[in-house]
């Protein structure tokens, strides 16, 4: 029986060397990925949610660089890979879709030559070389565009990005990030500048894409509402740090951190109409002057002397735990409400 576990990050420290200071992005992080789940990433812009998976790729460059920690993708720890073997491995066993399109694809190049490219590298089951293998690139080029949606695919191949709106750039950039059938997709913020119903298209793609292609998805986002709908499981970062994570349904009911409550609370709701949005005071700390206690201690209501040092991770329920010492309380006081 195959490990179902597809992606285990133990202890991951990522940092930044800037002149002000060094700049810890992601401070002793874990995550687990299961074969054929969907794991939403949730957290305010600067919590380090793009970063953490921009190591998993190898992509944090000078001046970043990975700390300390292991990224184990199917039993294989990721940093200690040659860089050719990883370079093998990224796009062809772990994709990445960006969160701007229009800047991730090359505006000079146009999409069948950016499919074509993606294919020529990481697909294994196409003919070797010549004519057959040039036709089977364009034959699967025009496939993954009709998988994702875009009209008159064969024609579309000569186009270049700008050529097509916001959305269809989105759809294209999934159907590269998917042309070798990897078993782990990462979307970063996948519906960015998008409007409701082509966000609520794209979305919907990747989760019958994820069915039917048999792989596992982290969706990044910033929104709770989104990971509701789409995610078995969700994880909510907040200054570098894990502050929450369990069934995506068992933590919306009923959050075990004041934070996770505070999003919760910000999201508009047509049900609640008439009464203001509660938004979340304050502000993230300072990532080069990290606090020596609870990162979320300036802006929780909540917080006393107890919660003066650091917090850790504890129990807080069936497959979840929370960073709070409060967890207990603020999910009996949710599950009343």
């Amino acid at each position: 029986m195959s490990d179902p576990i597809l992606l285990e990050v133990r202890g991951l420290r990522t940092v930044f060397d800037t002149r002000a200071g060094q700049v810890c992005a992601v401070d002793g992080v874990d995550v687990t990925v299961q074969r054929g789940e969907c794991l939403g990433i949730v957290g305010e812009s600067g919590s380090g949610k793009s970063v953490t998976f921009a190591s998993v790729m190898g992509l944090v460059r000078p001046p970043g660089r990975i700390e300390a920690g292991e990224i184990i993708f199917e039993g294989t720890d990721l940093r200690k890979l040659p860089p050719r073997q990883m370079q093998a491995l990224r796009g062809r066993d772990i994709a990445m879709t960006m969160q701007d399109a229009l800047t991730a694809l090359n505006p000079a190049l146009t999409i069948g030559l950016q499919l074509a490219e993606m294919l020529d590298a990481h697909a294994d089951d196409l003919p070797r070389r010549g004519a057959a293998r040039r036709q089977a690139i364009r034959e699967r080029s025009v496939h993954m565009l009709d998988l994702v949606g875009i009209p008159s695919a064969g024609d579309r191949l000569g186009q270049y990005p700008h050529e097509f709106s916001g959305g269809m750039r989105q759809r294209i950039m999934i159907a590269i990030a998917l042309a070798s059938k990897p078993r782990l997709l990462i979307a970063d913020e996948p519906t960015t500048a998008l409007d409701v119903t082509i966000q609520a298209q794209v979305l919907e793609l990747i989760s019958n894409l994820r069915t039917e292609l048999g792989m596992s998805v982290v969706l990044i986002t910033h929104d709770l509402g989104v990971v509701a709908e789409h995610c078995d499981r969700v994880m909510v970062m907040y200054a570098g740090q894990v502050v929450e994570e369990g069934p995506t349904d068992s933590v919306i009911r009923a959050p075990g951190h004041p934070y996770t409550r505070g999003l919760l609370a910000s999201i508009p709701r047509a049900a609640l109409r008439g009464q203001p949005i509660r938004p979340i005071q304050g502000q993230v700390p300072d990532l080069i002057d990290l606090p020596p206690q609870c990162r979320f201690l300036d802006r929780c209501p909540h917080a006393d002397k107890d919660c003066r040092h650091l917090i850790d991770m504890h129990p807080a329920g069936p497959g979840r735990r929370a960073r709070c010492i409060r967890t207990e309380l603020f999910q009996t006081e949710r599950a009343k409400a």
